[in-house]
């Protein structure tokens, strides 16, 4: 009886101490709600997060949103910032007609992806931005936001910035480093067009697709309709290629 008795008791102890050393990532939970910023104990929200915005954390590495994230998020007066982008770069738009062909490098890219700390799959609504970098895959409707990845429907106040976008993105300045869809606004910009601009004024490196707008401007051969397009063979009114 003694015997069992010890048996049981070293058993017990053990699952204890296996309890007590298992890591902090191992012991992180999934919820169907939670206030945002999400606690660094969640790895996965299945449902609805509502609060001020994520932002980045470097204890931690990845958190998945399955559902509605909902921000009443305090920075729409970031927007100003966000419109200067849109300025500093007009210049590059109606500047010197004889530009060159752009290389495939990484530092001509409009971003620079890294790795997601926060991955959404679903609807976001926002009345301010993300501070933390951001896949989405899902209907975006805010004053503005910058993906690292996204795949789907972005309707914004100013505007859209994408790594590789796929689908279609509303707003005064859409910028991207691949887009494979739509943008729709008075400044599109893009590394890579495999896709359509429409909007006032549109610029873009490679373009493999088809830029509609009243200035059209490619580093690239590339179809254009416009008052005026310019690419790095000719520039001309109505049509060029």
């Amino acid at each position: 009886m003694k015997k069992i008795f010890c048996l049981l008791l070293l058993t017990g102890t053990a699952k204890i101490q296996a309890q007590e050393i298992i890591p902090d990532s191992i012991q992180k939970h999934i919820q169907i709600f939670s206030l945002a910023p999400i606690s660094k104990k969640v790895d996965k929200v299945n449902g609805l997060v509502f609060g001020l915005g994520h932002i980045e954390n470097k204890n931690i590495e990845r958190q998945t949103i399955n559902g509605i994230n909902i921000e009443v998020n305090p920075a729409p007066a970031a927007g100003v910032l966000y419109a200067f982008i849109v300025i500093m770069n007009f210049d590059r738009v109606i500047g010197n007609d004889k530009i060159k062909v752009i290389k495939r490098n990484e530092e001509d890219y409009i971003i620079r992806n890294t790795s997601p700390a926060l991955i959404l799959n679903g609807l976001n609504i926002s009345s301010g931005f993300f501070f933390t970098s951001t896949n989405m895959n899902g209907l975006n409707v805010s004053v503005g936001n910058k993906f690292n990845n996204f795949n789907g429907l972005s309707v914004t106040a100013l505007g859209t910035i994408a790594g590789h976008q796929n689908g279609l993105s509303i707003g005064v300045y859409n910028a991207n480093n691949d887009l494979r869809g739509l943008t729709i606004g008075v400044y599109n910009q893009s590394y890579q067009l495999k896709g359509l601009h429409l909007g006032l004024f549109n610029q873009v490196g490679i373009n493999k697709g088809v830029q509609i707008g009243v200035l059209n401007k490619s580093n690239s051969k590339g179809f254009q309709l416009g008052l005026w397009n310019i690419n790095n063979k000719r520039s001309m009114p109505f049509l060029n290629w």
